[in-house]
């Protein structure tokens, strides 16, 4: 891949909250303010570093924009930044309306690989699209977190949360194969524990969890094993996307995927984007087996040659 198209399609659709209004609603929030500015109110300077207000924001954010009316994260878990978040989800609902000739799709079904305790992304597709999901999580004290947070805000008709029993797997255990799926989202384990996490936890200030932040080989471990059953499930899955935080891993990625197409699973659609959110920059991937939406869904399911990641599971 040239180093031309590695830097073109930045994309940025930044939600950006009204702290004044905000605040207004949620005064706990004004402790939090180290400085705001006398002439231009809406200019204010909070303290980022403390978890208390990350968390305290997220739960504001959700509850006012978005009607989710009960948020809590475990102490030692990580609180998701509201707006880089969503920005993944409008690039996704980009990519749907045009692969799909810039209609509408009904009955939109999301995948979220390790939703984790915070189980954002489900949430504010919901809220926003008014998406269905499916969402996984392998942690225990995660899964039941997030269960919570779907009963006390009557999503559970809307969000299906599966425990994945087993580390290794993805897809397997946890999709039935008589179904058919918009897309996935993954916002992977991003460290090699050996390599990465004791390098830089004294640089971190946000608290996380362990499940969280490994997986081995770290984010690009994890991308092949995501990868891997994406070809299991390719006629079940339109859309599979996977958000990378590091340029080497991403061109890496982007590189496998396009050197797939020498097999016989070909790849229809492959690209890299970049995601701007404030100073904050990321790298969706996404690939399908198929050149449009339209042709997704005409396809039938199933076919007879052997696969040995192909259980019939339902849920």
């Amino acid at each position: 891949m040239s180093k031309s198209n590695f830097n073109k399609n930045i994309f940025y659709n930044e939600f950006k909250p009204d702290f004044l209004l905000l605040i207004k609603e949620f005064p706990e929030l004004k402790k939090y303010i180290l400085k705001q500015d006398e002439e231009k109110k809406e200019e204010i300077a909070f303290d980022w570093s403390n978890n208390d207000l990350s968390l305290l924001m997220a739960k504001s954010i959700l509850n006012y924009y978005f009607n989710i009316k009960y948020y809590h994260i475990p102490k030692g878990y990580l609180i998701p930044p509201i707006p880089s978040r969503l920005n993944y989800l409008n690039l996704i609902n980009s990519l749907l309306t045009s692969k799909y000739n810039g209609n509408i799709i009904n009955n939109i079904i999301g995948i979220d690989i390790g939703t984790g305790a915070n189980i954002i992304y489900p949430i504010l597709g919901n809220s926003l699209f008014k998406w269905k999901f499916i969402c996984t999580e392998i942690n225990d004290e995660a899964y039941n977190n997030a269960k919570i947070i779907l009963q006390k805000n009557n999503l559970e008709q809307n969000i299906t949360l599966i425990k994945q029993k087993n580390k290794n797997n993805i897809f397997l255990g946890i999709l039935n194969q008589e179904n058919k799926y918009s897309f996935s989202i993954c916002n992977p384990p991003y460290y090699d524990y050996e390599t990465e996490i004791k390098l830089d936890d004294k640089k971190r200030d946000n608290e996380f969890n362990f499940d969280e932040v490994y997986y081995k080989q770290g984010e690009f471990g994890f991308f092949k094993r995501y990868f891997e059953e994406s070809i299991c499930y390719k006629k079940n899955v339109f859309l599979f996307t996977i958000l990378i935080g590091k340029k080497l891993n991403a061109e890496n990625i982007y590189d496998k995927i396009n050197n797939q197409n020498n097999n016989n699973d070909i790849i229809k659609i492959s690209n890299i984007q970049k995601i701007q959110t404030g100073n904050n920059l990321r790298y969706i991937i996404y690939w399908s087996f198929f050149n449009n939406y339209t042709e997704f869904i005409n396809t039938k399911l199933y076919s007879n040659e052997y696969n040995k990641f192909r259980p019939i599971i339902k849920y």
